[in-house]
């Protein structure tokens, strides 16, 4: 006597194998920025816009929104942020906004507790900005990348590595990244 197969099961079994294999099948989305480290990571934070996803005439009210941590220090045309990477480092970083309140320039120092990786660290924010924008220039002393922009003419990217300001035993390293547009 041959089994018979109760067809009322059958859908919901089916069903229920399709969705297992369509599980198994989706591809892990990496996060782009991991490739270039946690400093790089942790301080860009996302992988769009000029920096952390905000783009040059973004108003205060977004960034304010959009950052992860209450403003250290603000006034009209002015937020300050300060951030820990971890037991590595730390970070910060100061918004300028123009007289029409958009986003007119990105500084941010981030230091690296170990002084020996502070090259490591360097180049892997190098290495960001040159696969997002094209190779860098070195310009008295920063590297430093030009982007064209519809709206605000050149924007300059510099990069530079302070870690020399400091002299104390212990310090940290630091690196500078400036984001302005070119006025010259």
């Amino acid at each position: 006597m041959r089994p018979t197969i109760n067809h009322k099961h059958l859908l919901p079994f089916s069903i229920l194998l399709l969705v297992l294999f369509t599980a198994s099948c989706k591809k892990e989305v990496k996060d782009p920025l991991a490739q270039y480290g946690p400093f790089v990571k942790t301080v860009m934070r996302i992988d769009t816009g000029a920096f952390r996803g905000f783009n040059f005439g973004d108003k205060m009210d977004t960034v304010l929104a959009k950052e992860t941590a209450k403003a250290t220090e603000a006034d009209e045309n002015y937020l300050y942020f300060e951030y820990r990477i971890d037991t590595a480092g730390s970070f910060d970083i100061a918004y300028d906004f123009d007289e029409t309140g958009g986003l007119a320039e990105i500084q941010s120092y981030v230091y690296v507790k170990n002084i020996d990786k502070v090259d490591s660290v360097f180049n892997a924010f190098k290495d960001y900005f040159d696969d997002h924008f094209g190779k860098n220039e070195t310009q008295m002393g920063y590297n430093v990348w030009s982007v064209k922009s519809g709206k605000y003419g050149d924007i300059n990217i510099n990069l530079s590595d302070e870690s020399a300001d400091f002299t104390a035993d212990k310090t940290p390293g630091k690196i500078s990244i400036s984001i302005y547009p070119d006025k010259d």
